[in-house]
Order: C-alpha cells, then sequence, then structure tokens
C-alpha cells in the first residue's frame, strides 16, 4: 500500500514559512519564488485536509493545525538534515564514532583502551555513550557497544569479547579473615545491583553452595556506588572482578570467600546491522578484539 506522504519541499517550505512567519522571506529562506512556496503550501493543506495558515495583515499566522504539524515535523527534518550530512562519512576511516558501554565498565576498564585507540586511529574520534542496562542501548545512537548478557540481540551483530567473573568482596574494616567460611556472607548487608539480581543465585550455584538466608539489601543502579560503599564498609557485594582489580591489589578489598565463579554470560560487542560494515566500526571491533584476545583464552585452573 502506498504511503501517503508529502515531498520533502513542501515540509520545508511549510517550516520556513512557519518559522518567518512571511512567505517572501521563507521564499529567500529556501531559494523559490514567493508564489512557488505558495504552491507548496497548498498542496500540503489538499494533502493533509487542513488550514495551516491565517493571514494577519502583511504576515502569516499558524492555525492551531499548523502549529501541531510543525511540532510533528521539525524533529524529522533535522534528523534527515543530520543523517544526510552524515553519510559522506559512511563508509570513510575518519570521523566520528560512538562508542556504547556501562559506566563503571567504561571508566574502569574501556578507558585504557580508547586511549590507546585514538593514539593509533587519530583520525576517528570516539565519543562514549554510556546505559545503565541493556534496554538503554539505543541503535540510532551507538554504532559499537559492550554489553554483558546473552545473545542474540535483535538487529545487532555481536562477537563475543571476554568471560565475566563474579566474586564476593568486602571491606578488610568488616574482616580479614575469610578462609572460605559461608557465614560471613550472612553476616552483613547486602550492595546489590538493581539489574543483577541474580547474581548471588549465579554464585552459589557455582560455588556447589546451598544457599543461606541473606541479610536485607541495599539496591543501586551502577556497580561504582556499590564499589565505593563496599569500601567504606557498609555490606557485603557479589561483583564483576574486572571492576575491582585495583581495589583487590591494595587491599581496599578482599574476597569474602575464594570461590570466582564464571557465568556462561559474559560480555559481548555488539553493533546495529546497519552500522556493523562501516569502515570506523569495522577498525574499532578488528582493534579491540585484537587487544583483548588473551582473555578469551580459557585459564588452566
Amino acid at each position: 500500500m502506498r504511503r501517503t506522504l508529502p515531498s520533502t519541499m513542501a515540509m520545508i517550505c511549510f517550516e520556513s514559512a512557519a518559522r518567518h512567519e512571511n512567505f517572501t522571506q521563507a521564499a529567500i529562506d529556501v531559494n523559490l519564488t514567493q508564489s512557488a512556496i505558495s504552491r507548496q503550501i497548498n498542496i500540503l493543506e489538499e494533502l493533509l485536509q487542513q488550514k495551516l495558515f491565517e493571514r494577519v495583515r502583511q504576515r502569516v499566522r499558524l492555525t492551531p493545525a499548523g502549529q501541531h504539524y510543525l511540532l510533528q515535523i521539525q524533529p524529522l527534518l533535522e534528523t534527515l538534515e543530520a543523517a544526510t550530512i552524515r553519510m559522506p562519512e559512511f563508509q570513510a576511516i575518519s570521523g566520528g564514532l560512538n562508542i556504547g558501554t556501562y559506566p563503571t565498565l567504561g571508566s574502569r576498564w574501556l578507558l585504557e583502551y580508547l586511549m590507546a585507540f585514538a593514539t593509533e586511529f587519530p583520525e576517528i574520534s570516539s565519543n562514549t555513550i554510556t546505559y545503565l542496562d541493556n534496554k538503554q542501548f539505543d541503535q540510532a545512537t551507538v554504532d559499537i557497544g559492550i554489553v554483558q548478557g546473552d545473545p542474540p540481540w535483535i538487529g545487532c551483530q555481536h562477537d563475543y569479547l571476554m568471560p565475566e567473573e563474579l566474586a564476593p568482596v568486602i571491606s578488610p574494616k568488616l574482616s580479614t579473615h575469610t578462609k572460605g567460611n559461608v557465614d560471613i556472607l550472612t553476616t552483613y548487608r547486602l550492595l546489590q545491583h538493581s539489574t543483577r539480581l541474580q547474581s548471588w543465585d549465579i554464585w552459589f550455584e557455582s560455588a556447589g553452595i546451598q544457599k543461606p538466608e541473606l541479610q536485607s539489601s541495599l539496591y543501586f543502579s551502577q556497580f561504582e556506588m556499590i564499589i565505593e560503599a563496599t569500601i567504606a564498609g557498609h555490606g557485603i557485594s557479589m561483583l564483576p572482578i574486572i571492576l575491582i582489580q585495583r581495589e583487590l591489589e591494595d587491599g581496599r578489598l578482599i574476597l569474602a570467600h575464594p570461590h570466582i565463579a564464571k557465568p556462561t554470560s559474559g560480555y559481548h560487542l555488539i553493533s546495529p546491522n546497519t552500522k556493523s560494515n562501516t569502515k570506523k566500526v569495522e577498525a574499532f571491533r578488528q582493534w579491540i578484539l585484537l587487544k583483548t584476545e588473551t582473555r578469551r583464552i580459557p585459564k588452566l585452573n
């Protein structure tokens, strides 16, 4: 079925006339004659079956229907213009690249790689876009990004990036003796990520330990807040090792139990199908997969 769509020129003429409240100024703006502007507006009004302008002395003013239509089409025209401006860069190795990541993963792990990528590919300007969970991954704005979970992701191509390792951690302020004692896990308040509520269940199943009755929980939307709260001694948390390597090395956090769970789900590199074959995306994809190659090699026990 053929869609009922106005011409781009008619919408441009309408938007310009609405902005200037004057057909003569609109004609100058779009490089047409005033009569041509009037014809385009008439065509649009016939298509919409609505009067869009009313004349007030020497000017024109939008009717309520015209005001409503202007609000609908202005963002569409801006999107169309932006997409057209970006098209010359579509298969260029230079230009902007929107890289998506979770906030804490971005600042604690990805940042170092982004700096190295910028050095090796100075012609590509990377821009980081963060999201708190996978539902916020916006295929319209993100060119390539990192997500945790299990494929498939509809509308995207994906590569396995690296596994995830989960461990219960605690501040040494609360305990310095964690020799596999499960009791410590039930002693303190849990600090949990609001989108990773199954982490404790995954860990207990992996450890082969029946899940005991745990303390009450505090929930956070970002791992960064959980890490700081754990360091301060406000409770015990289940965290991805990749996010707390510095704290484990300098002793600000310690393992509350020696077992480290390795869920079947891991981190994946995903890119919308409409963008996955562009040169910029492919350059970053191949580069980051090469730099993280050792993370995908199974570790010997």
